[in-house]
C-alpha cells in the first residue's frame, strides 16, 4: 500500500505536538547542565535555578528568546569563549518572565517591545551569513500595527479555509518579530526562520503589504521550522556544507541543505495554497495566491532537479523528498 504523503509533507498536528513535547525536556536538560554545572558562578546559581523552574514549570513550549539564549550559551561554551559564555549566561538571567500563552504575538524586534536581553539574543540568533539580517531595526508603531493586522488576517484565512494548516502553524509559531533593514539600499529579506529561535519567525515589515504574499510567507517560514524538527535526530542531508550547487532563490551557489529546505517549503506552499483555493477562497486575492503558488512550484521543480542530481540523503531525507515528489507530481510550474 502506498504511504500517505501526509506522513511528512502535509499537516499532522498530533505528530508535531509529540515531537515538540520531546524537544522541551532536551532544552531544559541542556540549560541545566550549562547554567548549573558548567557555569562557575556560585553567586548566581540560585537565580539560575529559579529562572529555570519558572520557565519549565508548566512544561509548555518556552518563549523563543529562551531558545536564542540557550544557543548563545551553548555556542560560547563550544568555542571556549569564556567572556562570551559569562555574558550569555547573565543575559539568560535577564530574560523577561514567560508570557502566558495567549495566541500569536506580533512584536517589533526592539528593546521596548521585548527587553534588552531578549532583543540581543534574538538579533544574534537571526543574524545570517550573507548580511541580510545583521542591521535590523524595528518598524515604527504605525507600520507595526498595519503589519500586525495583515498577519492576523492571513492567519484568519488559514483558519477558515485550511484549518489543519492553521493548527500546525499555531504549534510551530507563537511569536512573529517584525524588523526592517537599517540600510535602505539593501534589497532586504522577506522572512527568516532559525532553530536557534524556535517558536518564532522574523518578517520584514516593509514587505507585508499584500495578503496572499503574507499568507505564503507564514506557510514558508513555519515550514522551515517543521523541517528543523526532522533534523533533531537525523542529518537528513549527507552532503558537506562546502559542496555548493545552483539554487533558484540565490544568485550564488549554496549548500545542498539550503536547496533541500527551499524545495520542501516550496512544496508545502503549493499544497497550502491548493487547499485554501479548493476550499472556496475566491476573488482577486485567490488569483494572486494561485500565481504565487505557481512561482513556488517553479522553485520546487528547479530545486528538485538539483536534489535528484547531487543530493546524498539519509533514509528519512529520502522519505521527505519522495513524499514531496509524490505530492507535486501533478503540479506544473
Amino acid at each position: 500500500m502506498e504511504r500517505d504523503v501526509a506522513a511528512t509533507l502535509l499537516p499532522n498536528a498530533e505528530e508535531l505536538r509529540e515531537t515538540i513535547n520531546r524537544l522541551i525536556p532536551r532544552l531544559e536538560t541542556s540549560l541545566r547542565h550549562l547554567l548549573l554545572e558548567v557555569w562557575d558562578n556560585k553567586d548566581n546559581k540560585a537565580r539560575a535555578e529559579k529562572k529555570l523552574a519558572d520557565i519549565f514549570a508548566n512544561r509548555g513550549l518556552p518563549d523563543s528568546c529562551v531558545f536564542a539564549a540557550h544557543d548563545a550559551i551553548l555556542n560560547a561554551a563550544l568555542s571556549q569563549d569564556e567572556p562570551g559564555f559569562e555574558r550569555a549566561c547573565l543575559l539568560f538571567l535577564q530574560l523577561p518572565d514567560q508570557a502566558p500563552k495567549a495566541g500569536l504575538r506580533v512584536l517589533g524586534l526592539s528593546d521596548d517591545a521585548l527587553s534588552p536581553a531578549a532583543s540581543e539574543v534574538l538579533r544574534r540568533a537571526y543574524r545570517d551569513d550573507s548580511g541580510l539580517t545583521d542591521d535590523l531595526v524595528a518598524p515604527g508603531s504605525g507600520q507595526t500595527d498595519q503589519a500586525k493586522a495583515m498577519i492576523n488576517r492571513a492567519r484568519e484565512i488559514m483558519q477558515e479555509f485550511a484549518p489543519d494548516w492553521a493548527r500546525e502553524f499555531d504549534l510551530l509559531v507563537s511569536q512573529i518579530y517584525l524588523a526592517t533593514n537599517r540600510d535602505p539600499k539593501k534589497s532586504g529579506f522577506g522572512g527568516a526562520t532559525v532553530f536557534a529561535a524556535f517558536g518564532s519567525i522574523l518578517m520584514n515589515a516593509d514587505k507585508i503589504d499584500d495578503l496572499p504574499a503574507t499568507l505564503m510567507t507564514l506557510v514558508h517560514e513555519s515550514s522551515h521550522a517543521k523541517l528543523f524538527l526532522h533534523h533533531l535526530d537525523d542529518p537528513v542531508i549527507l552532503n558537506d556544507d562546502c559542496e555548493l550547487y545552483s539554487s533558484p532563490l540565490r544568485s550564488t551557489p549554496r549548500p545542498m541543505e539550503g536547496i533541500f529546505h527551499a524545495a520542501w517549503v516550496s512544496a508545502r506552499m503549493v499544497q497550502a495554497a491548493r487547499c485554501i483555493i479548493d476550499s472556496g477562497y475566491c476573488g482577486a486575492e485567490a488569483d494572486e495566491l494561485h500565481r504565487q503558488s505557481s512561482q513556488a512550484a517553479t522553485v520546487y521543480h528547479d530545486c528538485a532537479t538539483e536534489i535528484q542530481r547531487h543530493a546524498r540523503l539519509t533514509p528519512l531525507g529520502q522519505q521527505l523528498f519522495d513524499d514531496a515528489q509524490r505530492a507535486m507530481s501533478d503540479v506544473r510550474s
